[in-house]
């Protein structure tokens, strides 16, 4: 086509976490989406193993998790750190007359959840690399996927927190009862027993007891090395919203109110509930609600002075780490008190929330959200780099030769 652009976008999904299905299918997601008018997109798949695959099948969700003869059809691949700027996918093994040529990209749609995607691993490779990527960056990124910290960070703004406390997993086995007793002072049963580092609903469990907190840690430190108690909040509405920047200023996008049968959420119900012969999720496209089939209410009415308050929260809490990509901010409220307090931040919420920005007024495409995205992950790119000798001449302590 006359005119068409060849930037060449590679989109990664998958990978080494509890989430790597979910990522499939926001990945794929993203792949039908993108706008192909501007953008050649293709997917690099990272395995449960942490192999990066390439192939055209990979463009299908039916080649997911691949069979012996689609896996044959594939490359292993690996990324090239001596090209700064340019991304060089290179084939890691190949015969002698079947050798793949390296696949070049100009940037990278991050569609991982969970652990070893959207934790800061993979954006620290990128910023090695010195190559463009969307969503946020890896402080940004590390801080949020850790629940702990996002509280630490969080905790000297105005921004209502849930007390909690810390426990690890060690060589010596759980924590005695009485151990759990003193870290739950300040926090009460029945209390909320989750991992630190996973996604907003893996692992959560309702303790009513100190024994009951003892009897949910194994589980969680099978995922894990850290669980985070929190106070259990009665009468329980959850809100959520998404932030970006768009041509340097913040936006947030629509609020949804998930609803809910029972007073948690399991993984399970969250992402395979509803409808389809697929488990329950809906298409690869972006013409359903997103990858949740979860019942929502989207734009809710709300009193005036809780919207502002939400929306004033979650973009203080972006600001806090000079926030890029489009993470989702989750809160708590205890619909009989009003009481609200920040549950987490997404930094990669599932389906990039596009159904959050297709909602919000004005409306934002997915087409047209990924585009920023990209967008902005190049911008951010171009800003950041610094001279090819960065030493400047009154630290140079060493010498070329003459």
């Amino acid at each position: 086509m006359p005119g068409r652009n060849e930037t060449r976008v590679a989109v990664f999904l998958g990978g080494r976490s509890p989430e790597h299905d979910v990522s499939v299918i926001t990945g794929l997601q993203a792949l039908k989406a993108i706008d192909q008018d501007r953008f050649v997109a293709f997917p690099v798949y990272v395995t449960p193993r942490g192999e990066w695959l390439v192939g055209e099948s990979l463009s299908e969700r039916r080649s997911y998790l691949p069979d012996a003869r689609t896996r044959g059809e594939l490359a292993e691949v690996t990324l090239s750190l001596g090209e700064p700027g340019r991304g060089v996918l290179v084939p890691k093994r190949s015969g002698l007359f079947s050798r793949r040529p390296p696949l070049e990209f100009d940037a990278a749609v991050l569609a991982f959840h969970g652990l070893g995607g959207e934790d800061g691993q993979f954006q620290g490779l990128f910023e090695t690399a010195n190559l463009p990527y969307t969503g946020m960056r890896t402080l940004a990124s590390a801080v949020f996927m850790d629940k702990a910290a996002t509280k630490r960070l969080l905790r000297g703004l105005d921004i209502p927190l849930l007390p909690y406390a810390v426990v690890s997993r060690t060589a010596g086995g759980l924590p005695s009862e009485d151990a759990l007793r003193r870290l739950l002072d300040g926090i009460g049963l029945p209390c909320i027993v989750k991992p630190v580092h996973l996604g907003s609903s893996i692992g959560v469990g309702k303790a009513d007891t100190v024994e009951e907190v003892r009897a949910l840690l194994p589980t969680i430190f099978r995922l894990d090395n850290q669980a985070l108690l929190e106070p259990f909040v009665a009468n329980l509405v959850e809100y959520n919203l998404a932030v970006t920047r768009v041509g340097g200023a913040v936006r947030t996008s629509a609020i949804e109110c998930p609803k809910r049968a029972e007073e948690l959420l399991d993984f399970r119900q969250k992402y395979l509930s509803g409808g389809s012969d697929k488990g329950g999720v809906k298409g690869e496209t972006g013409d359903s609600q997103g990858m949740l089939s979860l019942t929502r209410e989207i734009n809710p009415a709300l009193p005036a002075e809780l919207e502002a308050n939400l929306r004033r929260w979650a973009v203080a809490a972006f600001e806090a780490v000079d926030g890029t990509g489009a993470p989702r901010i989750d809160f708590y409220c205890n619909a009989a008190t009003g009481e609200v307090w920040l549950n987490e931040v997404n930094p990669c919420p599932g389906s990039f929330g596009y159904f959050l920005w297709e909602a919000a007024d004005p409306p934002v495409r997915f087409t047209a959200l990924l585009s920023l995205l990209i967008d902005e992950a190049r911008a951010r790119h171009r800003e950041s780099q610094l001279p090819d000798d960065p030493v400047p001449p009154e630290a140079r302590l060493l010498r070329r030769p003459s």
